[in-house]
């Protein structure tokens, strides 16, 4: 999932035991914006992260998948670990060859608007994002689907078009979060104005949405999984991570989830009142090569960016170690990582290995390339990041790298479309080496639009989804990533780390810290 806000200050004042949340002046506003009523067990967050279409058929970004996760559910959810267990379906199961699973679903299960929940909304659900497609690219995710049947009112299979053992993990996707049929159009997005119908049957109910500045979320009372341990949360967006950090700072927010840059991180781990809390990280950023556009149309371009692509100096000068260089896009620590790059190019940069590679396709050298960054979705050390990209290829004397940036709203909408090379970050759908290839290395899954197709790939892609073992399928995935080092259609650079910044009395969050790379505020508490 590849995913940043507006200036906004909160401010906090007692009230008669509650707390006043308000939307304080902006850069372009000088009187407050709309005041919302929160009891003292409100969670009040910031992050800078950005919110796209609230509708899940037209998001796949993780600042928007963080706001669907508190109105939606899946029939499948990802329990703290990243297991999947049923959530709106009491199980799934397949035939033989893997190419039909067919759910039953739970009864008695009503959306938040009073809608009662049943197969029509499953089949709509999943034939929308299809038939949508929206550019954000979630419906890649259901490449493989040939089509959605209902049995009665509680029971839905899915025919697929090719065998895939994972498919129960699909359904725990953004694609797969489950929508009123009888509010949301099939060939359309509720815009996030109309919050009204923006409804789902998860633990809260969207009651106002300002476009960078604010998410207001109270109990939804018809949720039938467990009571929320909070009276309702408020996300809270700001445009720098200094202003976030302050209010936090000075406890006009109760938590930060996303993102400071390090000295930041640094600073409020070592702030009275605040705890840093750190979960192991399966986020990755890497830099999409468009392989249909020069010079990147040239093997031996990416092959020569790949000898010379800085990790070490990124990591290390940039992020001063909160990260970890990253040589495959198959994170470490997942089953199936190898460290495809690293064995492929080496470890450290060899400019003269990327000479002799250039030299042997006759490539004139410096090979002018520019190279996308967008500047706040990706935290305010995304100018850092890419300066020191540009001064590492400059400094190979093999490359003359200029960079161009735009916002995230133009940036996701352009970047497979006219952009050489880009930046993007990856945080799972679901916590398997799956879905770091599929969505990016399938002729018919890639959502980047980078122009790679490759019937080797899609072969490997295919034999590993239909594997009955999973020493069947680690050995694909395995082959998938040699190939994608050798194509090199993307070069993965780092490795995150999951990290919430909070004040002392907000408890729960160490426990929703996994790979599964969800903050489920439902579960945090405020003493």
């Amino acid at each position: 999932m590849h995913f940043r806000p507006r200036l906004k200050h909160l401010t906090v004042l007692g009230l008669a035991g509650l707390v006043l949340a308000a939307v304080g002046v902006t850069a372009a506003q000088s009187k407050p914006n709309a005041v919302h009523r929160a009891t003292a067990s409100t969670i009040l967050d910031g992050t800078t992260d950005t919110v796209t279409n609230i509708d899940p058929a037209g998001n796949y970004d993780y600042g928007t998948s963080t706001v669907d996760q508190l109105i939606y559910q899946h029939l499948y959810e990802l329990k703290p670990g990243g297991a999947p267990v049923p959530s709106l379906a009491t199980g799934c199961k397949s035939n033989p060859k893997l190419t039909v699973w067919t759910c039953t679903l739970k009864q008695g299960v009503k959306f938040s608007n009073g809608d009662p929940f049943t197969s029509a909304d499953v089949k709509a659900t999943f034939d929308r994002v299809n038939a949508i497609k929206d550019p954000s690219g979630i419906y890649t995710l259901l490449s493989n689907l040939a089509s959605v049947t209902t049995s009665g009112d509680y029971s839905v299979t899915f025919n697929l078009k090719n065998p895939a053992s994972t498919w129960i993990q699909f359904l725990t996707t953004g694609a797969g979060e489950i929508v009123d049929h009888k509010v949301y159009p099939a060939d359309k997005i509720v815009p996030n104005s109309d919050v009204s119908n923006l409804v789902g049957t998860g633990p809260y109910k969207l009651d106002k949405f300002t476009s960078g500045q604010q998410a207001v979320f109270t109990p939804n009372p018809n949720y039938t999984g467990p009571k929320p341990k909070n009276d309702g949360v408020i996300i809270n967006y700001y445009s720098k991570s200094s202003t976030m950090k302050l209010d936090l700072q000075k406890g006009t927010i109760d938590m930060a989830f996303r993102d400071f840059t390090p000295t930041e991180y640094a600073a409020l781990a070592k702030t009275s009142g605040i705890t840093e809390h750190k979960g192991k990280g399966v986020n990755i950023r890497y830099l999409v090569l468009n392989v249909k556009r020069a010079p990147m149309n040239k093997l031996a371009v990416r092959q020569a960016l790949a000898y010379v692509f800085p990790r070490s100096d990124i990591t290390t000068r940039v992020y001063h170690n909160l990260y970890a260089p990253l040589y495959s896009m198959v994170p470490a620590g997942l089953p199936g990582h190898i460290d495809a790059f690293g064995e492929q190019y080496g470890k450290a940069p060899s400019a003269a290995k990327a000479k002799s590679v250039l030299a042997a396709a006759h490539v004139k050298t410096p090979v002018a390339i520019t190279l996308w960054w967008t500047p706040t979705h990706y935290g305010d050390a995304s100018a850092d990041e890419y300066t020191e990209i540009q001064r590492a290829l400059n400094a190979s004397g093999l490359f003359k790298v200029t960079l161009k940036s735009a916002e995230w709203t133009t940036y996701s909408k352009t970047l497979g479309t006219q952009y050489p090379a880009f930046q993007l970050g990856w945080f799972p759908d679901y916590v398997d080496a799956e879905d770091y290839l599929l969505p990016f290395y399938g002729t018919k899954s890639n959502f980047t639009s980078n122009g790679y197709s490759s019937k080797a790939m899609d072969a490997i892609l295919k034999n590993e989804q239909g594997a009955k073992t999973s020493a069947q399928r680690l050995a694909y995935v395995k082959q998938a990533q040699i190939l994608a080092a050798k194509d090199v259609p993307i070069i993965p650079y780092w490795q995150g780390t999951m990290i919430a910044v909070a004040k002392n009395n907000i408890q729960g969050i160490d426990q929703t810290l996994d790979p599964s790379f969800i903050m489920r505020f439902w579960t945090l508490s405020k003493s």
